[in-house]
């Protein structure tokens, strides 16, 4: 994506470019009829001011109404013609505006999406693709403008040659004074969309956790962030539009006091006897127009920038390059087994210290490995790596002896199916949330994979069935239930590699055993990675992996483990030691 915001406007403005260019020429037809109405009717008040009853006077005054309302309703039609165009163009590059840019931020890692509030990414999205509607429409209204000064300088000349180099010089200054003031406001308005945005991510972020802030009672304090924010956005605002009504002014009382100077100057010249009396009051009628018209534009050319200013803000946020793409060449992931190699990975997050150093693991194809460490110990990490959220320092991942970095993002993350402990579902019906596991699923596919997780029976109680919508984040739903739809989901997306972080903690007891099967069955054939605070749910893992500062310390057998009586048996023995008036983990026969 473009980070200059000429060139991002430049790059959709030329899509439409032999619209843009016959919408020029309708104005310039229309223009030019609009300025020769003025010239029609000062000859009908020069023929009325000297009336003679006679037919051919009349056959005149006929003649001189009818072309000035011919040449008005010419040119207003022309015209019209050309914002009817506008009218096509502005909602098409709209949709190309917000296709690109999606397309462009969701090519972001999820370390930009940690960096940057929702609400200020979703704001500088909304600041662009306004933006480049507003600068289409107002360029349009700038060449009219143009146009319409141009076609008056030709008149002017056809008048009076003593006119047109004042008229023209006059002209040079005004604008030349517009676009100087205007260039002071650009980074006026960079600052206000900055703040704009930080106060509107604010104002989603509040919204997304709203349940946190009720549970906290912390109302007053968000309103109070949230007034800081609005009390910085005002002071900015203010200065960019105090900076504005200036300009306004300035531009203004020019052009009042360019009139007056222009009147006495045609007075002289007609006392001279350089200017006839029709002339005389023609071209003091289209200065008055063209006078309004110069304002327009340097008015529309501070509007050009201040829109400029907000563009370019959002561009420093948005046009930056990706953390993760994909290497030229990569091709797409295929396989049915999977084999997982961690080589030499070495690994350290923005200003944190390192997580993994050297770190070497071989999973082999169908092997269900356990993650256990404390807080910390790198047990997320090594799965956001897996998924290529993050790239290794140093080292490589390998699937199937190839570094995952030879493969597409999209591939990759194809072929890994995560259940995750805190799931995040969309404010979309029960049967969408599932589908989203494989969306070329059939209803029957979607129904019976629901069977499968042990979620057709909660779902089938709703009125509305998996037409059902579950709200923001999910909230209709119960923690287990939410659960049980991403378990559905993971079903459905059949992919060889299954990632499982709590995949089973926000379930009862009841529950859990509902779908041991379906996990049992689900992980057949496939390469499992399961994170558990839980020790107990890991004792039927094929192998046991305990991290300890990024750094594996112990591996083996649930029975292994506790029988070397390292780190894992004591942290299995200080959770055993925490079941009280609960069932002992060493009962539990959970796979996970």
């Amino acid at each position: 994506m473009e980070k200059s915001a000429f060139r991002f406007v430049w790059h959709y403005i030329k899509i439409f470019r032999w619209m843009l260019i016959l919408m020029i020429g309708l104005l310039v037809a229309g223009q030019t009829g609009r300025q020769f109405s003025p010239y029609y009717l000062s000859r009908l008040y020069d023929a009325v001011s000297t009336y003679k009853n006679t037919p051919q006077l009349w056959h005149e005054i006929i003649f001189y109404i009818s072309m000035a309302f011919a040449m008005l309703l010419c040119g207003q039609v022309i015209s019209g013609v050309s914002f009817f165009m506008m009218s096509k163009i502005v909602p098409q590059l709209r949709t190309l505006v917000i296709r690109d840019v999606f397309d462009y931020v969701n090519r972001h890692s999820i370390a930009f999406f940690s960096e940057e509030m929702a609400g200020n990414i979703s704001n500088k999205v909304q600041q662009l693709q306004n933006g480049v509607c507003d600068l289409t429409e107002r360029s349009l209204d700038a060449s009219w403008g143009l146009l319409y000064t141009i076609v008056g300088l030709v008149i002017l000349s056809s008048v009076s040659l003593w006119l047109t180099p004042v008229f023209a010089l006059w002209t040079f200054i005004v604008v030349s004074l517009g676009f100087y003031l205007g260039k002071k406001i650009n980074t006026l308005s960079k600052a206000t969309g900055d703040e704009q945005s930080r106060a509107n991510g604010m104002i989603v972020d509040s919204i997304a956790n709203y349940s946190e802030i009720k549970s906290f009672a912390n109302f007053r304090f968000e309103r109070l962030n949230l007034l800081k924010a609005l009390r910085l956005l005002r002071k900015t605002e203010n200065k960019e539009l105090f900076g504005q009504a200036v300009i306004y002014l300035i531009q203004h009382m020019t052009v009042i006091l360019s009139l007056f100077a222009f009147m006495f100057y045609s007075i002289w010249l007609f006392k001279q006897e350089l200017l006839s009396a029709v002339d005389f009051i023609f071209v003091n009628t289209l200065f008055a127009t063209m006078g309004g018209t110069i304002f327009n534009i340097t008015w529309s050319y501070n509007g050009l920038l201040r829109i400029f200013g907000k563009i370019e803000s959002a561009l420093n946020t948005l046009a930056v390059e990706p953390e993760i793409v994909d290497t030229p060449g990569a091709k797409k992931l295929h396989v049915r087994k999977a084999a997982i190699r961690f080589e030499n990975v070495s690994f350290a997050y923005k200003a944190r210290q390192r997580i993994f150093d050297k770190l070497n693991l071989e999973i082999k194809p169908g092997e269900k490995i356990g993650l256990v460490g404390t807080s910390g110990a790198g047990k997320s990490t090594f799965i956001k790596l897996l998924s290529r959220y993050f790239d290794v320092t140093a080292g490589g991942i390998l699937i199937n002896g190839k570094d995952i970095r030879s493969f597409t993002q999209d591939s990759l993350h194809k072929n890994i199916a995560v259940i995750p402990q805190d799931v995040c579902l969309f404010n979309r019906s029960l049967y969408d949330n599932i589908r989203y596991g494989r969306t070329s699923a059939s209803r029957e596919e979607i129904i019976r994979a629901a069977k499968k997780a042990s979620a057709d029976k909660f779902i089938s109680k709703f009125p509305q069935g998996y037409d059902t919508k579950v709200g923001e984040r999910g909230v209709v739903l119960s923690g287990g239930e939410r659960q049980r739809i991403a378990i559905a989901r993971a079903i459905l997306k059949n992919a060889p590699i299954l990632i499982f972080d709590e995949a089973t903690s926000a379930l009862d007891s009841e529950s859990e055993r509902h779908i041991q099967k379906s996990l049992s069955h689900l992980m057949k054939g496939k390469t499992v990675i399961a994170i558990a605070h839980r020790l107990s749910t890991l004792r039927e893992m094929d192998r046991i992996i305990v991290l300890e500062k990024g750094k594996i310390v112990e591996e083996g057998t649930h029975n292994s483990l506790l029988r070397k009586k390292g780190v894992y048996a004591k942290l299995y023995k200080m959770q055993a030691d925490g079941f009280v008036g609960t069932e002992s983990p060493r009962e539990t026969t959970t796979t996970l």
